[in-house]
Parts: structure tokens; C-alpha cells; sequence
């Protein structure tokens, strides 16, 4: 009778010590608004011929979206003490230029019209270091989204063609960023994220080449804990 009330003691103490363990690293939540700058590092279409070219219209184009203000949402949940996932919504405010060279008559033709960048996307934390001595911690990052371009340029048609499609394409996400916690439930997070995505150009006569696309997110969030 002994012996087993020792058993049972023993597994109870076990029990009792184990629960406050795994509560200690519960699965969290977290919202956080974004602010930031957008940076696209190159042409959506650099200096390319135009597939039958109608009356006025250019025999070559060029067309670049500019440096734009960010802002949007970031939802989290914690995996691990190191893995996070995330879903992010980014808007850009983002001018689009088109500069179309034409023969005939000789002049250089197009407009800078107001446009927009939208992303969505999904990716993984990883935690790389965290200061032991201070709430500081930087991250590592990774996933896939869409990128979906349009507006004024696109629907005018860069001020040359009836129209353009912008179009929505899937990117690869890599970034990198830091941590630094206020408060048991506040953070403010700073990040650099390169949405890699390949930007087809569709004109009335037929489709541009593909140009390979390095847009640069900005960000900084205030992450709030549920």
C-alpha cells in the first residue's frame, strides 16, 4: 500500500510539473498595423519593342512604377519558440511612368498617372537570435504571395494606349527584420522584404517579354498580442 502511494504521488508531482511547462509557451496571436516604403529596383518593361504598333503609337516603351508610401496588416501566430506564420494585405501608393519613343510623327510620347501595388502574402518566421539581455530579437523569413498592379496608369493606358493590364503575379517572399518588445503584450518590428516576381506586359498587338521584378517592402509595425 505504501509503495503505490509513493507511485501515485510521484505521478501526480509529474502532472503537476508538466502543466505550467507547456503553459509557459502558449500558441499566440498578433495584429500589427504597417507603415513603410515600397521600392521597385527595376523597369516593368525596359526598353522594349511594341508588337504592331497602331497610327501614334510607339514603336518602343518603357515603363517603371516610382517609390511609394505602404500601408497595411500583419496577423501571426506563434508555431514555437522559434517558428512563426504570418499573413500580411500591403498596399502601395505607387506612380506609374511610361516613355514611348514614336517614328512617325518623330517625338517621345506617354504620361506619369497614379497606380497602386497590392500584395498578399503568407510566409514563415525563423528567429535567428534573441538578446538575453534585452527584449531584442532578429528574424529571418520566407513564403509566397501575389503581387496585383493597377489604377489610373494601367486604365489609361500610360496616357499612349487605350488601355493596360496590370495583371496579378505570384512572388517568392525573403526578408529579413528585428524585434524589440515595450511590453509583455507591445512590440515594434522593423522589416525588408524582396517580393521576387516575373512582370509579363500585355499591349493590344500581343505581350512584352518578361522582366524579373525585386520589389522592396519597407516596414515598420506596432505588434499588438491577443
Amino acid at each position: 500500500m505504501t509503495r503505490f502511494s509513493l507511485r501515485a504521488s510521484t505521478i501526480v508531482l509529474l502532472l503537476g510539473a508538466s502543466g505550467p511547462a507547456v503553459a509557459q509557451q502558449p500558441a499566440t496571436w498578433t495584429v500589427a498595423p504597417i507603415v513603410g516604403v515600397y521600392l521597385p529596383t527595376s523597369d516593368l518593361v525596359h526598353d522594349q519593342l511594341v508588337p504592331s504598333p497602331g497610327p501614334l503609337e510607339p514603336e518602343r516603351v518603357t515603363i517603371n512604377q516610382s517609390t511609394g508610401l505602404v500601408l497595411g496588416i500583419r496577423a501571426n501566430r506563434t508555431l514555437s519558440a522559434k517558428f512563426t506564420l504570418e499573413l500580411e494585405f500591403q498596399y502601395a501608393f505607387s506612380d506609374a511612368e511610361m516613355a514611348g519613343l514614336r517614328r512617325e510623327p518623330a517625338d517621345q510620347v506617354g504620361d506619369t498617372l497614379p497606380a497602386r501595388v497590392i500584395t498578399l502574402g503568407a510566409d514563415v518566421l525563423y528567429e535567428v537570435f534573441r538578446s538575453p539581455f534585452t527584449p531584442f530579437a532578429i528574424h529571418l523569413l520566407g513564403g509566397l504571395g501575389l503581387v496585383s498592379r493597377g489604377g489610373e496608369f494601367f486604365d489609361q493606358g500610360g496616357g499612349v494606349f487605350e488601355s493596360l493590364e496590370g495583371g496579378t503575379d505570384l512572388a517568392l517572399i525573403l526578408g529579413t527584420g528585428f524585434r524589440y518588445g515595450l511590453s509583455p503584450r507591445v512590440g515594434l518590428r522593423l522589416d525588408v522584404r524582396d517580393y521576387i516576381s516575373s512582370y509579363t506586359q500585355s499591349l493590344p498587338g500581343g505581350e512584352l517579354d518578361s522582366q524579373l521584378q525585386n520589389d522592396f517592402w519597407i516596414t515598420a509595425a506596432a505588434e499588438i498580442s491577443l
